[in-house]
């Protein structure tokens, strides 16, 4: 039997035929609701015809043996939102299970990783990913893995912190006032991006004064702040002035 760790992407309209065969193939299906955000469940439901269990936090850091468990005796799967490896909660399932000798197969997803590129600008050309967490008064290292990555000349990716179990989601607007906050000067040129991949997508390029309170939609959101820019990337990047 087989623990699948399956990335189902940005939304449903994602999702692989690789994935559609593994989800077919198991006994419970679990949609990871603690480290992204995308679909209905209902919607998946129906896609799927079958009953999708919700692994909140709590379930994914604490009580992963349970899932491993269950896949010795049958095939269960794990759809995690983008690419089902992105997040060491991932990682760390993957390794458990091969130390409980359970089979894990592993079915990548698109990833926000990949979908900013959408930008214009070039996946060589971004330095270390940061997070920004809600409680963020006294946090330095997004801020300081920003400065690390502007030395080097590389773009940053800037994840906004997210909990979809109680729909709170960190905002474009309170991620670019942490950056000033700890610093950023409020002419720095940043991107603001909306439901990356998804058809209602939205991407704001600008100086951060005057895209602060720019409407930017539903959620998931991220920041980009462009290092040295190629003259090809800065060129594209006036679609979205």
């Amino acid at each position: 039997m087989t623990l699948y760790l399956i990335g189902i992407g940005l939304d449903e309209n994602d999702l692989t035929l690789k994935a559609l065969e593994a989800i077919k193939e198991c006994k419970e299906i679990y949609l990871d609701n603690y480290t992204s955000v995308g679909s209905d469940v209902e919607k998946l439901e129906k896609l799927f015809n079958k009953k999708i269990l919700l692994a909140d936090r709590d379930l994914l850091e604490n009580n992963s043996k349970s899932l491993i468990e269950k896949a010795k005796k049958d095939n269960i799967g794990l759809l995690v939102y983008g690419d089902c490896l992105s997040a060491t909660t991932h990682i760390s399932l993957l390794q458990e299970a091969k130390e409980l000798n359970v089979k894990v197969e592993v079915i990548h997803g698109v990833s926000i990783l990949t979908s900013i590129s959408e930008t214009g600008l070039n996946l060589y050309n971004f330095g270390k990913v940061a997070s920004i967490p809600f409680e963020n008064k006294d946090v330095k290292i997004a801020y300081d893995i920003l400065k690390q990555n502007k030395r080097l000349g590389m773009h940053t990716l800037l994840l906004l912190d997210l909990n979809p179990k109680d729909k709170k989601f960190l905002t474009i607007k309170e991620g670019l006032d942490y950056l000033l906050r700890n610093g950023l000067d409020k002419g720095e040129k940043v991107i603001g991006c909306s439901r990356l991949g998804r058809k209602d997508r939205f991407i704001k390029f600008g100086e951060i004064d005057k895209i602060k309170d720019v409407d930017f939609g539903k959620e998931p959101y991220c920041i980009i702040v462009p290092g040295k820019l190629h003259f090809i990337e800065e060129e594209y990047l006036l679609n979205f002035k």
